[in-house]
Order: structure tokens, then C-alpha cells, then sequence
């Protein structure tokens, strides 16, 4: 073989080399980002990017667009609600009404015997993200629970004093069926902020309280006046302060905007029971979420924080091995006897 034949293999085996090199060295860099500069999966750095590249924070961020979300959501939160097209469960769903309020069940079985109310979030604006069923659907497969989805009013046409109507409801009755002893009360987002300040009155409404309650990135202080609110904002790719705080004047229409019927971190919080809260520190709620678990954990009632380190709003909903260990957390609370 001539040497300039072997110099021409040399040199295509060095393209090939490098062509092989270069995504394997890109891929290095990025875990690099990942674990050592946000201390998180890769799959969680992708999941921020691809928040970010959606668009969907300018929504709340945006006057203007946020304006006009409004006016969708005025229209589109009085309407039936539509499963998404392309979700397929992995347990039974149905419909049923409780007392006016749109309930979807999830795994109804001959046999039950527990039950979860899940609270979706939002903001108090919106239905169920198809990330929220997904993961309802996994709770009800993993606990071989009942899982009840209220969907209760929302803004801009509804306010607080409808959605905890709705949840008294749904609670009577999943409680009467189960007892309180075998009900999870699990939150979502604002679903954390209502079902923390339902679960702060049920004292009051004559019922004990659930077995255990759960809060994921709890909006818990309508008004987003911890001083740190801002600062943790500028890290969140998905939620603004702006729209929410708009949101929040809708929501506390007919009471102060400190009540803990919108504002559960000013509620009394003794006689709630096994707390868990789950949040992320790269979400501008972690804060509050922070603040409402010291005061819990302080009065020695059973509590647990679950921080998601580097992590965003929601993260327990969405494909990253971090969600995979806090729903492990979930399915064991939830089927603890």
C-alpha cells in the first residue's frame, strides 16, 4: 500500500474520531453543567431548557399576555374539561359529579382501601396539565389507590369561596367512604396553596384531619411578599411574579389578602398531620414553601421537606430520576398502614 494511501486512511479515521469525540465531549460538558454547577440529572437540565425555549412563563410575565390569558381562561375554565388527546392511562378513569363539581376517579376498584384527593395546580387559572394526569395516573398504579381529581372553580369568573365549597364536598365524601385515617389530602402548585388552607379548616368543619398531607411547590402566600420571592424568580422558568400576583387579587376576592383561606402560611398549623412539601430551589414559591415546613416541623408534628436541589416548580411531575425518587417518597407515605 502506497503512503499516501495509508496518510488518506490515517486522516478519515481521524474525521471519524473526531465526528465521534465531539458529541461524547459536548455530552462530558454538560453533565459537567449539570451535576456540578446545578447539582441535578441531565434530564432535569434538559427539562429547564426546554421550559424555557416554550415560552410558557410569558403568560404571567407579559402585561399584555397576560391580559389576554385571562380572557382564554374565562371562557375555557367554564366549559367540561377535556382529557388530553394523547395521554393514555394505565388505570380507569371516569367522571362523577360531587355536588356540582366535575370529579374524574382514577382506579376504582371492587376493593379500595385508601383514597387520594389530588389537588390540581395552575395558578387558580388553569386545568390539569397533561403532566398532572400523567402523574395522578402513576399515584393511583403505584398506591393501588383511588385517586379523586376535583375540578374545582377557578379565576378569573370564581374565587376562594368556591373552590373550598368544592373541596368540602369532595372531602365529606371521600372521608365518609374511607375515613379520614385511609384519605391523603395532595397538593399541586396553587392545589398545594388550597388544599394546606382546606386542611387548616377541617377542624372546624366537624372532620379529623387526613392521614397525610402533601404538598408539591405550594403556593401558600397569595400575595408573594417574602422579600425573597424576587430574587428567587430571576432562577424560575416557569412562573412570574406579575400574573400571579394578579391572580391573587381574583382569588381573594371578599377577604383580605393575609386570610389563610388564600394565605395558608399565616393559618394555624398544629393540627395538621404528616406534612410533606416538596419544592424546588431554582422556583421563586421555595421560599414560602421553606418558611410553611420550619413552622410545621417547629409545633413537632410529623414533617418532611423534600428539596429539590437545582429543581424547578412541580419537578415530581416530570421524567427526571429526581421525580422518580420523590414518588417513591409519595407511594410510601401514601401506603403506610
Amino acid at each position: 500500500m502506497s503512503g499516501l494511501g495509508i496518510l488518506s486512511k490515517h486522516k478519515a479515521l481521524s474525521i471519524v474520531g473526531g465526528t465521534i469525540a465531539a458529541p461524547i465531549v459536548a455530552w462530558v460538558g454538560f453533565s459537567a453543567i449539570s451535576h456540578g454547577l446545578f447539582h441535578r440529572s441531565n434530564m432535569s437540565t434538559f427539562s429547564e431548557a426546554y421550559f424555557r425555549l416554550s415560552g410558557s412563563r410569558k403568560k404571567l410575565a407579559d402585561p399584555l399576555a397576560f391580559d389576554n390569558y385571562l380572557l382564554e381562561q374565562a371562557q375555557a375554565n367554564e366549559q367540561s374539561v377535556s382529557i388530553p388527546e394523547l395521554l393514555t392511562f394505565k388505570t380507569s378513569v371516569e367522571s362523577i359529579d360531587v355536588e356540582g363539581t366535575e370529579t374524574f376517579l382514577l382506579n376504582r376498584r371492587d376493593r379500595n382501601d385508601r383514597a387520594v384527593i389530588y389537588v390540581h395546580g395552575g395558578n387558580f387559572l388553569h386545568r390539569p396539565t397533561l403532566y398532572e394526569w400523567k402523574f395522578a395516573d402513576t399515584i393511583a398504579r403505584k398506591t393501588r389507590a383511588e385517586v379523586f381529581m376535583p375540578m374545582y372553580p377557578l379565576a378569573p369568573v370564581h374565587s376562594h369561596a368556591d373552590a373550598h365549597a368544592s373541596m368540602e364536598a369532595i372531602y365529606r365524601r371521600v372521608v365518609s367512604e374511607y375515613g379520614a385515617r385511609n384519605v391523603t389530602l395532595m397538593g399541586v402548585g396553587s392545589g398545594g396553596g388550597l388544599a394546606v388552607s382546606f386542611a387548616q379548616r377541617i377542624g372546624e368543619l366537624g372532620m379529623e384531619q387526613p392521614s397525610h398531607l402533601i404538598l408539591i411547590s405550594p403556593w401558600v402566600d397569595i400575595t408573594l411578599g417574602n422579600p425573597l420571592v424576587d430574587e428567587y424568580e430571576a432562577n424560575d422558568p416557569l412562573l412570574a411574579a406579575y400574573g400571579m400576583r394578579k391572580t391573587g387579587v381574583l382569588w381573594s376576592r371578599g377577604i383580605e389578602d393575609v386570610d389563610p383561606m388564600v394565605s395558608p402560611i399565616n393559618g394555624e398549623v398544629r393540627n395538621l398531620r404528616n406534612v410533606m412539601v416538596f419544592a424546588g430551589t431554582r422556583e421563586l414559591l421555595y421560599p414560602d414553601a421553606k418558611l410553611l415546613y420550619d413552622r410545621i416541623a417547629a409545633t413537632g408534628i410529623h414533617a418532611e421537606l423534600h428539596e429539590g436541589r437545582g429543581l424547578n416548580h412541580n419537578f415530581p411531575l416530570y421524567p427526571t430520576p429526581e421525580a422518580t425518587r420523590a414518588i417513591e417518597a409519595i407511594v410510601s407515605a401514601v401506603t403506610e398502614d
